[in-house]
């Protein structure tokens, strides 16, 4: 059964416009690599990971 939701494209350029750090989505390169964890019995696969680069991008991440 698989969890993975299709979300509409262009739903996270907001976001992206407003992150000074890196927004990584699903068929980006490096997104296998920066979503694994140390506990190796988790597979999550997020619909994006943000990599904030400040405290104005956690609020953003965390608003959006």
């Amino acid at each position: 059964m698989s969890t993975e939701t299709l979300l509409p494209s262009g739903t996270f350029d907001s976001l992206r416009g407003a992150l000074a750090g890196e927004l990584i989505l699903p068929g980006d390169a490096g997104y296998d690599a920066v979503r694994k964890v140390w506990n190796a019995m988790i597979d999550a696969h997020p619909a994006a990971i943000a990599q904030c680069a400040s405290t104005a991008d956690v609020v953003a991440a965390v608003n959006f």
